[in-house]
């Protein structure tokens, strides 16, 4: 593993990623709209209502309750959006593909360039790809492996760095 797999499972994740933004999170926002347009219109006969005192109202009570329960209808429909699956998972693949390419030039122990390359792809599928079972999926039990993928990348970057420090190839020109 001398960051030839990064550079292979990013290219790969990112196409993944790029594919399941349209897909997954563009089509619920058509029945979003249509439900707050229906939310809207209610609240504007309320704040019409409280504009004019509401005169010629017998009840107010009967023209704010539906306003209420639309505005609590709308609120349970709301579906996490998965748009910070989507962004983390497009970085974390380019990350992957960076670190890749750096893993290749490093002139460093092969035992070493593994870890750094097992980090950022553990990093990888436990930070975002637990993001998009979490978020866009429903499967909320993955948001708790998110810290794995959160530790993996910050490791992978802070010994990435280290290794940068002894192990870039120097060139004769």
């Amino acid at each position: 593993m001398n960051g030839k797999i990064n550079i292979i499972f990013g290219f790969f994740y990112l196409a993944l990623t790029a594919v399941l933004g349209p897909t997954l999170l563009v089509p619920h926002l058509g029945s979003n709209m249509k439900n707050l347009n229906e939310t809207s219109q209610i609240v504007a006969k309320v704040r019409e209502g409280v504009q004019n005192d509401f005169k010629g109202v017998d009840n107010p009570d009967k023209l704010i309750a539906p306003a209420v329960v639309s505005i609590f209808d709308y609120l349970k429909t709301q579906k996490p959006s998965g748009r910070g699956a989507h962004s983390h998972g497009n970085l974390e693949a380019l990350l992957n593909i960076i670190a890749g390419f750096i893993l290749l030039t490093l002139a460093i122990p092969s035992n070493f360039k593994a870890l750094l390359s097992i980090l950022f792809l553990i990093g990888t599928i436990f930070h975002s790809g637990m993001l998009y079972l979490g978020g866009v999926f429903g499967m909320r039990w993955a948001y708790d492996f998110t810290l794995i993928g959160e530790i993996a990348i910050i490791a992978g970057l802070v010994l990435i760095g280290v290794a940068c420090i002894t192990g870039i190839k120097q060139s004769n020109s």
